[in-house]
């Protein structure tokens, strides 16, 4: 399961980059091991994305594509947050945005 979120990794670098990974082993069928793997992969793989046909990925895939290839606007962007609310309101992250807006 590491290795699998290191390869997910690799493909997704920053906040603008996409691509699609298709965790084809039967091991990611099952909630038990797809709970093994990080929370930001976690939240992707919904249960009506997992254990898909061949035919039902590629349609996916192409609506997926289809989405992304449409124009990019950085505006559209601002203020947005690749993080979650309970994130955000844990103690950690309260105590770095304090110690960030020290700065500002």
């Amino acid at each position: 399961m590491r290795h699998a979120a290191q390869c997910v990794g690799r493909a997704l670098r920053g906040k603008t980059d996409y691509g699609i990974m298709v965790f084809a082993d039967k091991r990611f069928a099952r909630a038990d091991k797809r709970g093994k793997l990080p929370r930001w992969i976690q939240e992707h793989l919904t249960d009506n994305l997992c254990n898909l046909s061949t035919d039902e990925s590629l349609q996916v895939s192409k609506k997926f594509l289809r989405l992304m290839a449409q124009p990019f606007s950085r505006e559209d962007q601002l203020g947005l947050s690749l993080l979650t609310l309970e994130q955000l309101q844990t103690e950690d992250m309260q105590k770095k945005l304090e110690s960030k807006m020290q700065y500002i």
